[in-house]
């Protein structure tokens, strides 16, 4: 019987799961909502069951499982340290349930560490040896690595670009500080200010768009920017603006040869994002040459996580999980 590795990108609305050959050729791949109000133990229950189908499905034997998984993490023991948008996953031993059904090995990544593990192997990031990958979504996510591996710094955390500091007198972050990126340019943040200037009676395309405020959503908002819409034009380029002093700062410390972009939002937006960010960016950048800033779009798209999740399954196979150099 054929063995197969499996990747798993774990994200807060749905679960992408795929199924590859050691030489690297895709046996099967099913997409599942998350369903984060039936409580981690069923969600897990549900992948576990969706991979056995596949495997029988398909005639083949599990090898390893990579998994991609919104962060704190214990990558270390295996556990997830509750995110906030997996409610009740505090502590949860996510690797110990996949080993003890599959008895194989299993690793498990910070979801935005795994999807710049597959934009390096597979996508935009080929080619290159230092990249940072940042993901704008319903949060802001970033991973780093570092002359082909991730880098994770102590206890995992680096990369957290959603988490650095813009607006230290803004608005108070899930994480505790005030001003954080996310807490501008995260896609819940973005229908937050809409909301909040819409209730205060500023006038706007988006009152004719939706029903209430209350239906407002990051589309609506985005829509209403190619409506050249002047409330919603104001906030996505405040968005722009202090995105591109996150990743600036980014590049300034780390002085990457690219840093790909990916998640929802961007991938929503294209040019509307990119555009803004490469001419915003170099204003925010003075020790490294404006032509030496390489803002690239991520390639895999909704891929990226599960394309590096099979990256980290294949090195849990091989028992040398060092290097993601090809």
């Amino acid at each position: 019987m054929n063995e197969v590795i499996a990747g798993i990108d774990i994200g807060g609305t749905k679960i992408a799961v795929a199924l590859e050959t050691l030489g690297g050729g895709r046996v099967a791949t099913r997409r599942l909502p998350t369903e984060v109000e039936i409580g981690a133990y069923s969600i897990v229950e549900n992948i576990l069951q969706a991979i056995t189908e596949m495997l029988e499905e398909n005639r083949v034997k599990l090898a390893a499982v990579g998994i991609g998984c919104p962060s704190p993490l214990d990558i270390e023991k295996g556990l997830v340290m509750s995110p906030s948008n997996l409610r009740d996953w505090d502590n949860f031993p996510i690797v110990k349930l996949f080993k003890e059904r599959f008895k194989v090995p299993v690793v498990l990544e910070n979801d935005a560490n795994t999807a710049a593990l597959g934009e390096y192997v597979h996508g935009v990031g080929r080619g290159y040896r230092n990249i940072i990958y940042i993901t704008v979504s319903t949060g802001i996510g970033g991973g780093i690595i570092i002359n082909g591996e991730i880098f994770h710094g102590v206890s995992a955390g680096a990369g957290e670009l959603g988490h650095t500091i813009v607006q230290p007198d803004g608005v108070r972050c899930n994480c505790g500080s005030r001003g954080c990126v996310e807490t501008i340019c995260a896609g819940v943040h973005i229908v937050r200010r809409a909301q909040e200037r819409l209730a205060s009676g500023e006038p706007s395309l988006m009152n004719e768009m939706t029903a209430n405020i209350g239906e407002v959503s990051a589309k609506t908002v985005v829509e209403a920017v190619r409506r050249k819409d002047k409330l919603a034009v104001e906030i996505w380029d405040e968005t722009c603006r202090f995105l591109a002093i996150g990743i600036a700062n980014s590049i300034t410390l780390l002085a990457p040869e690219a840093v790909v972009i990916g998640g929802g939002i961007a991938a929503a937006t294209g040019e509307m994002l990119f555009v803004p960010l490469r001419a915003l960016i170099p204003n925010f950048v003075s020790m490294i040459p404006a032509e030496k800033i390489n803002i690239l779009p991520a390639e895999l798209g909704s891929e990226s996580g599960v394309c590096g999740a099979l990256v980290l399954a294949k090195k849990a196979y091989s028992n040398a999980y060092q290097t993601y150099a090809v």
